[in-house]
C-alpha cells in the first residue's frame, strides 16, 4: 500500500512538471507600430505622468465639488465598477483552472436482496447497509497552454475593463466640466437677455407717449412693441435652456430623483471670469497619446484576442486528465475508519477530437477574426488620438481670437445703438436704423457667450485629447484672458442695454 501512495505521488510529480513545461500555441504577441510624428513642435521633453485633475487648473472650488461629485455617483460609473468586478471573478475562475479540483464526498446506504437472484446464498444477509468516505482529485494536464492561454486572456479583458473605466472617468470628468460651462453661458445669455427687454421696456414707454403724442408714427411704435417682444421670447426660451442644462447636469451627477426636480446647481464664477489655462505647450512627444485610456484599453483587447487564438489552437490536441480518490468503505461505521476499510484509486485518461465537422477550425477562423478587428480598432483608436489632438490644439490656439473678436464687435455695437439712439432722437435717420443696431447688439452678445463656453471647452478637449492633460507641477493656471475692464467700461458707455459682466450671475427674472 506504501509502495503504491509512493508511486502515486511520483507520478503526480513528474507529470505536474511537465505540465508546467508546456508549450503555448498562441502567436506570439507583436505590438502595433505606427508611422508617428516624432514631437508636435520642436521641443523634446521626458515622458510624465498624465495630469488627471485637469480641471483643478480653472480655479473654481464649484466645478471642483461637482466634478468630485460626479466621479463619486455618477451611474455610468457605478456600472463600469461592476464589470471590473465581474471580469476580476472571471479571471478567477480562469486561474482556478490551471490547478486539481479536489471534493469531498460521505454517505451511507442500506439494501435488500432478492432470494430469486442467481448464485444467491442463503449465509449472506439479505439486507445489509454501507458507510463510505472519500476525498477524489480531478486535473486535466494543461500540455497545450489551453487553460494558461485562457487565463491570459481573461486577464487582458480585465485590463482592457480596468482602462475603459479610467477612460470613462476622464469623460464623465470633461462631460460635468462641458456641462458646467454651458450653464455658465446660459446664464449669461439670459442676464442678457433680461437686461435687453428691461431696455427696450422703458425704451417702449417713452415712445408709446410720444405716440400718443403725435411724435412719432404708428409704423415705429409697432416696431418698438415687436422688438419688446422678440426679447421677451428670447428671455423665456433662455429660462428654458438653463433648467433644461440644470436637469442634465443632475442626471450626469447622480443625483436622487427628488434632487433633479427640486434641487438647483451651485454656481462660482460667472463665465466671463474663468481664467483660460495655458494653450497646449510645445514639444509633447507623440508617445504621450499612447497613453490613453481608450488607447491602452484597446491595445488589451488585441492581447485578450492573441491569446484566444491559444485556446483555439489548443482543441486540436489531445487533452489528458488524472483522476485519483483516497476513502474507506464499511459495513459498519464503527469500522470506517480502520486500516482495513481504505479504499483507493487512480488513472489517467487521454481524448483527441476525431470528427467534429469543422467546430474547432471555425473556433479557430473566428478567433483569428477577433483578433484582425481588434488591431482594426486599436489602429482606428490611435488615428483617432492624433485626429483629436490636431484639432483640440488648433480649436484652443484660435479660441482666444474668436473671444477678443466678439468682445470687439460687441463694444463697437454698442457705441452703434448710441449713436442710432441719437440720430434718431434728433431726426436724421428713421427708428429702423435703431432697431437693426440693437438686433446686432443682441445676437452679437448671445454670441459672446457661447464664444466663452466654447474657449473653455476647447481646454477641455486638449485635456481628454491627451488622455488627461499634461503635467506641469508649480505652473498656475494663466490669467484671464477675458478683459473684464473693458466689458465694464463698454457698460458704463453703453448704459442699460449692456449685458452683466459682475462675477455673480443675474437673479432669474420674477416671471420664472
Amino acid at each position: 500500500m506504501t509502495r503504491v501512495r509512493t508511486l502515486c505521488v511520483t507520478a503526480l510529480g513528474m507529470l505536474l512538471v511537465l505540465s508546467l513545461g508546456a508549450c503555448s500555441l498562441a502567436p506570439k504577441y507583436e505590438r502595433e507600430t505606427f508611422d508617428m510624428p516624432s514631437e508636435w513642435r520642436k521641443v523634446t521633453i521626458h515622458s510624465t505622468p498624465l495630469y488627471t485633475d485637469w480641471w483643478k487648473r480653472f480655479n473654481d472650488p464649484v466645478l471642483n465639488d461637482l466634478v468630485a461629485e460626479a466621479l463619486k455617483n455618477n451611474q455610468d460609473l457605478s456600472e463600469s465598477l461592476a464589470r471590473i468586478d465581474s471580469a476580476a471573478a472571471q479571471a478567477g475562475v480562469a486561474t482556478s483552472a490551471l490547478f486539481p479540483a479536489v471534493d469531498g464526498s460521505a454517505g451511507a446506504g442500506a439494501q435488500s436482496m432478492s432470494e430469486r437472484t442467481a448464485n444467491y446464498s442463503n449465509l449472506a444477509n439479505r439486507a445489509y447497509t454501507t458507510y463510505q468516505g472519500a476525498l477524489s482529485a480531478a486535473w486535466e494536464l494543461d500540455f497545450w497552454g489551453k487553460y494558461r492561454n485562457q487565463r491570459t486572456m481573461l486577464t487582458d479583458v480585465l485590463m482592457n475593463t480596468l482602462i475603459s473605466h479610467e477612460a470613462l472617468r476622464l469623460s464623465v470628468a470633461s462631460q460635468t466640466a462641458q456641462s458646467y460651462f454651458a450653464l455658465l453661458a446660459l446664464d449669461m445669455q439670459l442676464a442678457t437677455a433680461d437686461r435687453t427687454l428691461k431696455s427696450r421696456e422703458e425704451s417702449f414707454a417713452i415712445y408709446t407717449s410720444r405716440y400718443q403724442q403725435g411724435d412719432i408714427t404708428e409704423l415705429d411704435w409697432q416696431r418698438a412693441r415687436a422688438e419688446v417682444e422678440t426679447a421677451r421670447s428670447q428671455l423665456h426660451s433662455a429660462i428654458v435652456a438653463v433648467d433644461s442644462a440644470e436637469a442634465s447636469l443632475a442626471v450626469l451627477l447622480g443625483r436622487s430623483p427628488r434632487e433633479i426636480l427640486e434641487g438647483r446647481i451651485r454656481r462660482g464664477k460667472a463665465i466671463e471670469s474663468m481664467p483660460s489655462p495655458p494653450v497646449l505647450p510645445e514639444g509633447l512627444p507623440s508617445d504621450l497619446l499612447m497613453r490613453r485610456p481608450d488607447v491602452r484599453a484597446s491595445e488589451f483587447l488585441v492581447m485578450a484576442y492573441n491569446a484566444n487564438i491559444g485556446v483555439a489552437r489548443a482543441q486540436f490536441f489531445p487533452s489528458i486528465s488524472i483522476t485519483g480518490a483516497l476513502g474507506t468503505l464499511s459495513a459498519s461505521f464503527g469500522h470506517l475508519f480502520t486500516n482495513s476499510s481504505g479504499t483507493w484509486n487512480y488513472g489517467a485518461t487521454a481524448s483527441v477530437p476525431l470528427l467534429d465537422f469543422g467546430r474547432n477550425w471555425y473556433n479557430l477562423k473566428d478567433a483569428e477574426a477577433q483578433k484582425k478587428a481588434a488591431i482594426a480598432t486599436y489602429r482606428k483608436t490611435v488615428a483617432s488620438a492624433f485626429s483629436d489632438v490636431r484639432t483640440a490644439f488648433t480649436a484652443q490656439y484660435e479660441a482666444n481670437a474668436i473671444v477678443n473678436s466678439y468682445m470687439t464687435q460687441v463694444k463697437s455695437l454698442r457705441r452703434s445703438v448710441e449713436i442710432a439712439r441719437l440720430q434718431y432722437d434728433n431726426g436724421y435717420s428713421d427708428y429702423l436704423t435703431v432697431l437693426d443696431a440693437e438686433r446686432q447688439l443682441f445676437s452679437a452678445e448671445l454670441s459672446l457667450a457661447n464664444a466663452l463656453r466654447d474657449r473653455l471647452n476647447a481646454v477641455v478637449s486638449v485635456c481628454m485629447a491627451l488622455g488627461g492633460g499634461w503635467q506641469d507641477p508649480g505652473v498656475t493656471p494663466g490669467p484671464v484672458l477675458v478683459d473684464t475692464e473693458a466689458l465694464k467700461e463698454a457698460q458704463r458707455t453703453a448704459g442699460p442695454a449692456t449685458p452683466a459682466t459682475d462675477a455673480t450671475p443675474a437673479p432669474r427674472p420674477a416671471s420664472r
